[in-house]
């Protein structure tokens, strides 16, 4: 769990954030969760969302510790791959506290991993509607309320799958692929109305869901060891890099990838 600390808030607090409505689903682990913390420490009321109830108590509870300056922490419950849930969530946001200037489109699923001759429909269908069809939603909603608001700034978790084939699962590949694609096709369609969109690309960093499908000492550190920078990334590390793509500090950026990997899609090391 991370924790707000006072040098912290005074990084952020400058980061033109600070009153701003943030939305931010897969709230309860790993990226999601750290930028909860990071959001609010700019200042920024954030609205986490998730399907565990368990981890969108532990948001509350934690929230009660941050420090003064703080953003206003709420939670909703929402399954992205609703749409009803999604529409709830956004209206949530923008009813508690007046609008919606922020967009962290976090959640995601690895699925099952097999070579396409073993998947199967089912695993396509949970894939295929967390990952795109759910951030295809949200934006459908995310958008709507910014135009309402004059503008806003929305940021897609990718992976660095969109920018390389996964020998492991062709289809987690795929969605990372169509989120790029969706992403920039988005910032297109808004760049004069005053909204950005753009895409936050992680390398293997060290979550709950990573180490899921890579239980294993060894594994994990042969992950480390594919990254020229030799290591796991850290959840708060790609926070941050969501925030700066949120912040005023890209003002001038829509339609764009960061990605943050340790060095792993530059080449050999």
């Amino acid at each position: 769990m991370t924790t707000i600390e006072q040098p912290l808030l005074n990084t952020v607090e400058h980061l033109g954030l600070a009153g701003k409505t943030v939305l931010i689903t897969g709230a309860t682990a790993g990226i999601g969760r750290a930028a909860v913390d990071r959001f609010a420490a700019a200042g920024a009321n954030v609205v986490a969302t998730g399907r565990a109830e368990a981890g969108l108590g532990a948001i509350i509870e934690a929230s009660r510790q941050h420090p003064a300056g703080a953003g206003q922490v709420r939670v909703v419950r929402c399954d992205v791959a609703c749409d009803d849930d999604v529409a709830h969530a956004v209206g949530y946001a923008v009813a508690e506290f007046g609008s919606l200037d922020v967009a962290f489109n976090n959640a995601g699923t690895f699925g099952r991993f097999a070579p396409i001759h073993q998947d199967d429909e089912a695993n396509f269908d949970t894939v295929i509607g967390t990952n795109l069809r759910g951030v295809w939603s949200c934006m459908r909603h995310e958008v709507t309320a910014m135009l309402a608001n004059g503008g806003g700034s929305i940021v897609n978790t990718a992976s660095v799958a969109a920018h390389l084939g996964h020998a492991k699962s062709a289809l987690y590949s795929a969605t990372k692929h169509a989120i790029l694609g969706l992403t920039k096709s988005v910032a297109l369609q808004y760049a004069d109305q005053g909204i950005r969109v753009n895409v936050l690309s992680p390398g293997s960093t060290d979550t709950e869901m990573l180490r899921s499908i890579y239980p294993d000492a060894e594994t994990i550190n042969a992950r480390k060891r594919r990254a020229p920078m030799r290591r796991l990334g850290e959840p708060t590390e790609l926070a941050d890099a969501a925030l700066f793509l949120a912040s005023p500090f890209s003002a001038y950026v829509t339609g764009q990838a960061l990605v943050a990997d340790g060095g792993v899609i530059a080449g050999s090391a």
